[in-house]
């Protein structure tokens, strides 16, 4: 499981964005996008540089924690 903050999530749009880059990236992912809070909790087997390149080609920065 990766937890991660994205910043610059506006909208439902953003989060379908997202949401296709996770599941380019993986398409195995189960991903679940909070607009809200500005985060996102992936269940996935990639390792999480991976899915955090993926998220940032999409146009949003994942602030490291």
């Amino acid at each position: 499981m990766i937890e991660v903050r994205i910043d610059g999530l506006a909208c439902g749009g953003c989060v379908k964005a997202v949401e296709k880059a996770i599941a380019t990236t993986d398409p195995a992912a189960r991903t679940q996008v909070d607009l809200a809070s500005g985060t996102a909790r992936i269940e996935t087997a990639r390792p999480r540089a991976e899915i955090v390149a993926a998220i940032e080609a999409a146009g949003y920065d994942v602030p490291q924690a």
